[in-house]
């Protein structure tokens, strides 16, 4: 038996042990037993896809099944679950990403980076994860993950990249998605999150907090954040650099595209840029949600006279396993939210923090933030399950709201440790990573980062917040 057959053997029977052990322990004061059960099922999820034990959406769907059979949701309330926006938007944004792809934008941009940065590939890396998470301030964390992964993989392709074999590819599908997260965090605009902790402010604590004084507050903190995981990630995985028959390529192809765009291309990119201007909009108008926008972008771009794409060449590039599990992944998080599993834990491990020194206590505080939000990637839902308590606790520690809410605001947009956060699911199809390659990489700076907000109460106090 050779060791990939017994690496996902090892899986399976993690799998299994983790969801017997939550099926017969006994269950502490507060948890029920579906909730014990749908974080037997979340690990079990989990040990699956760390060992690769089955292709990746049949894990996702298989575990998503145990929901219903174990009691922890109906099966209605699963298919509701995976059906929700994650799903579509998935599909919508690989469409969009696949017309993108049809252009000549991604040959541009990567000429135009690798011809600046041809001799230093981790200054390329770090150039496109810098502009990665500006863009992502003022956009959709997602939509800008696509965008700028489309430019990547198109890098890669150009320079005969093997997936699992290439540093610079490893580089950028893990860097891309890490900052595309971490952008987020620089203007109230960048994230639904951000919206959260300024109406959690408003309401619970009479604070308000101005476009202005967010930018001041957290850009600093997040360009740390991006600068700190660039040159770590360029450091554990030294990326090769772009050969010159892939650079004599690039210029080749974009010297047969010429210099003009064509028709297409123009309609693609103004169906975009709209697109862009709507997920903007969409900060201060529901009704364009990000996921509403990116299906009737897609839409737009099978209109009669737009011919940007079509669909039998789109249904067939588009990552359907990888949409499928990003579907099923919201089914298990949906039930450890549901059954209150999450909330109690987070109870659990800040509790008894009143009297504590407020350094140490905002060192713990963030360790325990930066750990959970590894297992929930979505940032609304970080908001929502630390902002209360959080809250709770800045009259006994001493420290002012802003100050509380500063952690989960800037954690909820620092995916760096685990890949089960929906925009690294986008790059991890395509197979220049592991799961462990993740956590290898974003150890260290959420450590650093964890270290450095020990001193946020003072921070925040310069601004009178």
């Amino acid at each position: 038996m050779n060791a990939s057959i017994k690496r996902r053997i090892i899986g399976i029977i993690i799998a299994v042990a983790l969801i017997m052990l939550t099926a017969i322990l006994p269950t502490p004061d507060g948890v029920t037993r579906e909730a014990l059960l749908s974080l037997g099922v979340f690990g079990g999820a989990l040990a699956l896809w760390i060992c690769n034990s089955l292709p990746m959406s049949v894990s996702a769907l298989a575990m998503m099944m145990l929901m219903p059979l174990l009691g922890v949701m109906t099966l209605s309330d699963v298919f509701a679950q995976f059906g929700g926006t994650a799903f579509f938007f998935a599909i919508a944004t690989f469409a969009v990403s696949i017309a993108l792809e049809n252009t000549t934008m991604p040959l541009r941009i990567c000429h135009a980076l690798t011809s600046r940065t041809k001799n230093n590939p981790s200054m390329l890396v770090i150039s496109l994860m810098f502009a990665c998470g500006l863009v992502s301030a003022f956009m959709s964390n997602l939509a800008t993950c696509i965008i700028f992964l489309s430019i990547s993989h198109g890098l890669l392709e150009a320079n005969n990249t093997v997936p699992g074999k290439s540093n610079l590819g490893k580089c950028l599908m893990i860097g891309i998605p890490a900052t595309a997260g971490i952008g987020g965090l620089i203007t109230p605009a960048g994230t639904p999150g951000n919206a959260l902790i300024i109406g959690l402010l408003e309401s619970e604590a009479g604070v308000t907090v101005t476009f202005l004084q967010w930018v001041l507050l957290f850009a600093p903190i997040a360009l740390l954040a991006i600068l700190l995981a660039s040159i770590w990630l360029t450091r554990i995985y030294k990326p090769e650099h772009v050969s010159d028959e892939a650079l004599a390529d690039l210029d080749r192809r974009l010297e047969e595209a010429g210099s003009n765009l064509t028709s297409v291309e123009k309609r693609t990119l103004v169906i975009i840029a709209i697109m862009i201007v709507c997920w903007l909009l969409g900060t201060w108008i529901p009704a364009m949600n990000v996921t509403i926008v990116a299906v009737l972008g897609m839409a737009a771009m099978f209109l009669p006279g737009i011919g940007v794409l079509e669909w039998k060449d789109t249904a067939a590039r588009i990552n359907w396993d990888l949409s499928f599990t990003i579907g099923s992944v919201g089914v298990l998080i949906g039930g450890m939210s549901s059954t209150g599993i999450m909330a109690w834990i987070v109870n659990a491990l800040l509790s008894g923090m009143g009297g504590m020194n407020l350094m140490l206590a905002f060192l713990i505080m963030g360790l325990v933030v930066c750990v959970i939000r590894a297992f929930i990637p979505t940032a609304p839902a970080i908001v929502a399950l630390f902002g209360p308590p959080l809250l709770t606790l800045a009259p006994i520690l001493g420290a002012t709201p802003m100050a509380m809410l500063y952690l989960p605001a800037m954690w909820a947009c620092a995916p760096m440790l685990l890949w089960i956060e929906p925009i690294y699911l986008f790059s991890y199809g395509w197979g220049y990573y592991k799961p462990l390659d993740v956590l290898k990489f974003g150890s260290v700076p959420c450590l650093i980062l964890i270290i450095v907000m020990a001193f946020t109460p003072m921070y925040c106090g310069l601004f009178g917040l």
